[in-house]
């Protein structure tokens, strides 16, 4: 049968095709993926692009938290909404259990300065000083890649090793790693060292592999803060007019030079500028980047537009204005504990953590969504204050004693947490327990906490210390384990 008739009218084939598309829109991820085993032609219905960015377009959190999805093939899409989707259901039993792990240990001689997953889950990227192995005591960056499974067909190497000429601090929690506009995992360095800072892009390459840094800055200011998202770096300072100003850098396609350079001021309110902590985050979902600055008592956007990012470097910087701002009922928002890209801003304020959602494409001025969350405590051991906080799931180190001498160590757990969507009311949220032979009390366990966790792929990092001689702290020896938990 063809797809059109002589008389102009469609077929009953093409009217059939366009009422499944409409079903598909009003399936989840995985119902879509079940609907599409049943018949062939199901199955090639639901190949097509526009079903899957409907269904990324529609998510909670997905395309803002991760714009770079917007521009994936399908079967990228397809297999992230899936993953997502079975992530969701793990988290929502009484116990969260993986579905396999990984243990290794990790021995190196020098200090640990930070380990985080890449992008995707399947490698790491770790910072640590070595004399042993850089005489300078400068930094060492290593790319490496657990061997989750033994494969005979994959040849690439497991790990590589940059041994920098710099001295890097450790990793944060704005450093990355992140991608690109153009899907390159990137990862920030900084220092600071002889009255001058330092940030360098350090490009992570999963594919050869290897580590390069592509680009670096200096810079003698009192810097405020800074952030890195896409192709764009940007730090701030206050001035002694008490100016405050932002310094914007878009990289070129390679990462090596600046495409743009521009010296901007930000129209802050007078009790904003002085030596308060400050926060930046560069939402880039939008028409046009957006900066988020975030005080103890203000949070306010502004828009970066082409003529900002054109105006260079000059002697009367351009001055962006307010699109958004909250200002608090009382004196402040409390403690603010992080700032998620494209997502919630977290403050701890009367012993409540709250997710404030700025809603900037909102038609009423100032719109915003505050979540307040309370989470159980099913145990008098459970830790107050999370071990890992991300912008959908919450950890928390999870310690009672045991009938064994102190110098032994304790039991230790860990506690996870799923945030629903957020709303404009308090909510209760139950705590689940990460329930795995991995986490079970071992003789000589120092230190247990949760070091990372990767969305895209469902994968928890947990790092302890094992010491070789429990009983007497004075010849106590320890060495780093990591744990990799895959929870779908």
């Amino acid at each position: 049968m063809t797809g059109n008739c002589d008389d102009g009218q469609r077929t009953s084939v093409e009217l059939v095709a366009d009422v499944w598309f409409i079903i598909m829109s009003l399936l989840s991820p995985s119902d879509v993926v079940r609907l599409s085993h049943t018949c062939k032609t199901l199955f090639e219905y639901s190949q097509f692009h526009h079903v899957w960015n409907g269904a990324l377009a529609k998510h909670r959190f997905l395309p803002k938290s991760y714009p770079h999805l917007r521009h994936a093939p399908t079967s990228v899409i397809r297999r992230q909404l899936v993953t997502t989707t079975r992530v969701d259901a793990a988290f929502s039993h009484g116990t969260l259990k993986p579905i396999r792990s990984y243990s290794f240990p990790l021995e190196f001689p020098g200090v640990f300065q930070g380990m985080k997953f890449v992008s995707g889950g399947d490698w790491l990227v770790l910072l640590f000083h070595s004399r042993t192995l850089n005489p300078a005591r400068h930094s060492n960056i290593c790319l490496f890649k657990p061997p989750m499974e033994a494969s005979t067909t994959d040849t690439t190497p497991a790990s590589v090793t940059l041994q920098s000429e710099w001295c890097w601090l450790h990793l944060g929690p704005r450093d990355g790693p992140y991608k690109s506009s153009r899907g390159d995992d990137l990862i920030l360095l900084r220092t600071f060292a002889k009255n001058e800072r330092t940030f360098a892009i350090c490009h992570l390459d999963t594919k050869t592999p290897s580590v390069k840094i592509t680009f670096m800055v200096h810079t003698s200011v009192r810097t405020r803060n800074y952030i890195v998202a896409g192709d764009y770096l940007v730090y701030g300072w206050i001035t002694d007019d008490r100016k405050h100003m932002l310094r914007i850098m878009k990289l070129n396609e390679d990462y090596t030079k600046l495409d743009k350079d521009a010296i901007v001021e930000i129209d802050c309110p007078p009790g904003n500028d002085g030596r308060l902590m400050v926060r930046y985050d560069l939402r880039l979902s939008g028409k046009q980047p957006r900066l988020l600055l975030v005080a103890t008592r203000l949070m306010a956007a502004y828009d970066i537009s082409d003529d900002a990012l054109a105006s260079g470097c000059q002697s009367s910087p351009w001055k962006l204005q307010r699109v958004w701002k909250y200002v608090p009922e009382n004196i402040s928002f409390g403690r603010i504990l992080h700032v998620f890209h494209e997502s919630a801003i977290v403050t701890l304020y009367e012993g409540k953590l709250r997710f404030v959602y700025p809603d900037m494409h909102n038609p009423q001025p100032d719109a915003k969504t505050i979540a307040s969350y309370k989470f159980s405590s099913p145990t008098p051991y459970s830790a107050k204050y999370p071990g890992v906080l991300t912008s959908q799931r919450i950890f928390w180190p999870l310690r009672f004693p045991r009938s064994l001498p102190a110098s032994v160590g304790s039991k230790h757990l860990i506690e996870a947490a799923m945030l629903p969507p957020p709303s404009n009311q308090e909510c209760k949220i139950d705590r689940v327990l990460v329930d795995h032979d991995e986490l079970a009390p071992e003789k000589g366990s120092l230190a247990y906490d949760a070091q990372d966790w990767e969305e895209l792929s469902g994968k928890l990092c947990v790092r302890y210390v094992r010491s070789r001689y429990p009983h007497e702290s004075s010849w106590r020896k320890t060495s780093w384990r990591i744990t990799i938990l895959e929870m779908v």
